[in-house]
């Protein structure tokens, strides 16, 4: 990266800048933030946007993740009525037009029933298919995207003093992100400090875990700080991510 690159700063840059002065990973928390955007201009415009129920159509609604928390928005209720009516006309168009073939088993399937191991019968697994989505839950790319576009972001300004700082104090990368990173990185030299800056933010973590779990020991109980209880809760986050996040 050449130097003084980091002055090249725009809104991503100090939605990144921004987001790194908070604990836990930042770039779960800016897809987070896009997500939430997203979902909020879903209800309140796009709902009933033909494009937008073609496209949920074919990713049979939203997954488990955003439908509920779809659910929690003021006034969801007839967008989400209308969302899931088409994938519910869909679905029961699907079973309506079901007549499942009966071939005569050849001996590999006969042999298969004998020993109580299901092949699968054809026509079924077809239907199964044909109800499978068939592009992923538009949250979910939304939040990939953003997730992508603040993971290029952080690697753009990996030498910027504010961002290096930040990523140190606010924990570091959860290890997915991180991994994510890892494989965008271009040059040595870059692999190097984000390892180095990983590895700062998450030493104080590891000795944080250390001591709560030394001090769940009765004879070390009473030394137990505010700042000791949540390490096992930032631990869980830097491990598997920010919570609601997939």
């Amino acid at each position: 990266m050449r130097k003084g690159a980091f002055m090249s700063q725009h809104t991503g840059y100090y939605e990144l800048r921004d987001a790194l002065q908070e604990p836990g990973c930042a770039i779960c928390r800016l897809g987070e933030k896009v997500v939430a955007r997203y979902l909020e201009g879903l209800i309140y415009a796009n709902a009933n946007d033909y494009q937008v129920r073609a496209e949920v159509k074919r990713a049979r609604g939203f997954c488990t993740l955003h439908a509920w928390q779809l659910r929690d928005y003021h006034g969801a209720g007839l967008d989400m009525a209308i969302l899931s009516a088409d994938v519910l006309t869909e679905w029961l168009n699907a079973l309506q037009s079901f007549t499942p073939q009966v071939p005569p088993p050849n001996l590999l399937q006969r042999l298969g029933t004998a020993l109580g191991l299901g092949g699968g019968q054809p026509d079924a697994v077809a239907l199964a298919e044909n109800l499978a989505p068939q592009r992923p839950c538009l949250a979910c790319q939304t939040r990939d995207d953003a997730e992508s576009a603040s993971i290029h972001e952080l690697l753009t300004h990996l030498e910027d003093p504010e961002i290096q700082a930040g990523l140190v104090h606010s924990g570091g990368l959860c290890l997915t992100h991180f991994r994510q990173t890892l494989h965008l990185v271009t040059q040595p030299t870059q692999a190097k400090t984000l390892v180095r800056l990983q590895e700062a933010a998450l030493s104080p973590l590891l000795e944080q875990c250390r001591e709560f779990i030394r001090k769940h020991d009765y004879r070390f109980s009473d030394e137990m700080t505010d700042e000791d209880g949540e390490a096992w809760i930032k631990a869980l986050e830097a491990v598997s991510g920010r919570r609601g996040t997939r």
